[in-house]
């Protein structure tokens, strides 16, 4: 029996965590050439028939709020991934590795279409840069999953398996870093999206 390791990564509006877990299982695990990917979308109704009534009607009702602050989209992933330390004469190589990444993408979908013409092609519009800003984390979320997927498929180290271990832990708690401040450096220069038109424009009848 050799040690295989799983870890775990998840991301929640730049809120990381990390984890790793040693088991004992039978290396007889094939490589992943891709990610295993569950990606839905989670809508959360909301209602109005002006601007106003639908803004207000997304602050009550949005699952994403940091302070006195919300949010109408958010996207929450998953990471995690397990790998075998295979014991060499010069060191250890990790193989076998699988990587599966979750993405729950957070929406809002209005519960009826506003009577007004003006109003409903302006939350058509609003709707689809949402979508747009939101695929933009979710495309982080997907090259930090083929990231570490590379990274522990046929790596070899030079030192024991046992530091081999701590070496890989800490190059994912970088990787998953470096993918977090990303996406919180696209907040900050988009606002949140709004740079890219996802905002309800409050002169709209």
């Amino acid at each position: 029996m050799l040690p295989r390791v799983r870890l775990s990564a998840s991301d929640r509006a730049g809120r990381v965590a990390i984890s790793a877990i040693l088991a004992w299982m039978p290396l007889n695990s094939v490589a992943s050439t891709t990610p295993v990917v569950d990606s839905k979308l989670v809508t959360y109704a909301v209602s109005g028939q002006t601007i106003d009534q639908i803004q207000r009607s997304i602050a009550e009702r949005t699952p994403s709020r940091n302070g006195g602050a919300y949010y109408a989209g958010v996207t929450i992933w998953n990471l995690s991934a397990s790998y075998d330390l295979i014991p060499s004469p010069d060191g250890c190589l990790l193989d076998n590795g699988q990587v599966f990444l979750k993405i729950r993408i957070h929406l809002p979908v209005l519960e009826s279409i506003p009577k007004s013409p003006g109003v409903e092609q302006e939350w058509r519009r609003f709707y689809s840069a949402l979508n747009a800003h939101e695929a933009l984390h979710a495309q982080n979320a997907y090259r930090a999953a083929n990231t570490l997927l590379a990274k522990i498929n046929g790596t070899r180290t030079h030192v024991p398996c046992s530091r081999a271990k701590v070496i890989a832990e800490k190059a994912t708690a970088a990787l998953i870093e470096r993918i977090s401040a990303y996406d919180k450096d696209l907040d900050i220069q988009t606002r949140h999206g709004t740079t890219q038109g996802a905002y309800l424009s409050p002169d709209v009848r």
